[in-house]
């Protein structure tokens, strides 16, 4: 059983859909879109700031972890991404060279991870700024099974469900899935937050968890996955298990139009506050977003890390990054530069928000101090994309680099 660090938001995964990750601050300044080719600008490793061993090595055990997901899937398996992105690191199966070169790295070996990275990967810088943000995994009072003050539920993922990749019905390499429910035989939209809530959906979908708040269960969703301290004190781990289909809307944006909130303070605290302190109001408001989070329980997450996101491997505190995986394909290194942090992290969960390379989610950890690093992160800086070189040497046995 894992500890609890102590006490934000994305949605991470949701890629699930995936991510979740889901922030809700207001939109980005930053208007970054990696589009064909273009928008990726090829660089060399002394245009990463600060770059160097302390940092290789920092961001190694992450990459690691998504190559152990990596190595196991279809060599045709799309990772995603768009362009130069897509076309080296779109498949799974390009990876199989980094991927057999890292793991002959030592833990410990500074000088030898840098020497890794630099051995296997080109740098690409996104041609427009990123809004860079925080998410974490919270950590909320709940029950398995429905108790007296234990009556908001969680759903797992409902039978009555269908999802659909309509890239396999027509000459079409995008992705294209859509979520649905039938009708007297016709394909439509699924249930609403609204729906779904009134309990039209009790038939069809087992209840994972009951929170006390309705609160905390809409902001367990917004994050993807959760923590939940169980009445003796257990705690167990919700992950990600699909939405609805429906479009996620930022209800932190809503509340700055209505003039409920200041635009420098929107995070998931103020948000929080806010609809405990409107209890009338707070239903419509999270109503308006008709994005739901489906989840599922997730068993034997090594202490320190989160809940597996969109690639399916636990997170790393600082070391894992949700993107849009239309730009960026899911397991690769990923440097990010603001004014106040240079960090190597690894794509392993969805940010649903994100538009391109607008804007990435850096995953904090569990609990309250994640909660506000999370919170007090927000920042335009530079996205760079680590894609393996077209042509990589074959590792030596017992090489170290």
């Amino acid at each position: 059983m894992r500890g609890v660090f102590a006490g934000a938001i994305t949605v991470p995964v949701l890629l699930s859909l995936a991510l979740a990750g889901c922030a809700i601050k207001p939109p980005a300044t930053a208007s970054g879109a990696a589009g064909p080719d273009g928008a990726w600008v090829p660089m060399t490793f002394n245009a990463l700031p600060g770059w160097g061993p302390g940092i290789a090595v920092a961001g190694l055990p992450g990459f690691v972890r998504s190559c152990q997901a990596i190595e196991v899937m279809p060599e045709d398996q799309s990772l995603g991404g768009d362009g130069v992105a897509g076309s080296l690191g779109g498949k799974a199966g390009l990876w199989r060279g980094t991927c057999a070169a890292a793991r002959a790295v030592p833990p410990d070996d500074a000088a030898a991870a840098q020497t890794f990275y630099q051995t296997y990967f080109v740098p690409y810088q996104a041609a427009a700024a990123t809004r860079i943000t925080g998410y974490f995994e919270p950590v909320y009072a709940g029950s398995e099974v429905r108790l007296r003050g234990y009556d908001v539920p969680l759903y797992a993922k409902p039978r009555n469900m269908v999802r659909a990749d309509l890239a396999a019905f027509r000459d079409s390499t995008g992705k294209q899935r859509i979520v649905g429910r039938l009708r007297y035989g016709k394909l439509v939209p699924y249930y609403s937050r609204a729906r779904i809530e009134s309990g039209i959906i009790a038939q069809q979908a087992q209840v994972v968890a009951w929170l006390r708040d309705p609160v905390d269960a809409y902001m367990a969703q917004v994050q993807g996955a959760a923590q939940l301290r169980l009445p003796d004190g257990t705690l167990i781990d919700l992950g990600f298990d699909g939405t609805n289909g429906r479009a996620y809307t930022p209800i932190g944006k809503l509340m700055v139009e209505k003039g409920d909130l200041a635009a420098n303070d929107v995070s998931i605290q103020s948000i929080s506050a806010w609809l405990r302190a409107h209890p009338t109001q707070a239903p419509a408001l999270m109503d308006a977003n008709k994005n739901y989070v489906f989840f599922k329980r997730v068993r034997d997450v090594p202490d320190g890390l989160g809940t597996p996101g969109a690639l399916g491997v636990p997170l790393t505190p600082e070391g894992s990054i949700a993107v849009d995986e239309k730009a960026i394909p899911l397991g690769a290194p990923a440097f990010v530069a603001t004014k106040t942090l240079d960090r190597l992290t690894t794509a392993q969960d969805i940010d649903v928000g994100a538009k391109g390379t607008s804007a990435a989610q850096i995953f904090f950890g569990i609990g309250r101090n994640a909660a506000e690093m999370a919170g007090a992160t927000d920042e335009v800086g530079r996205l760079f994309v680590l894609l393996p070189r077209p042509t990589v040497p074959a590792p030596a046995a017992g090489a170290t680099s």
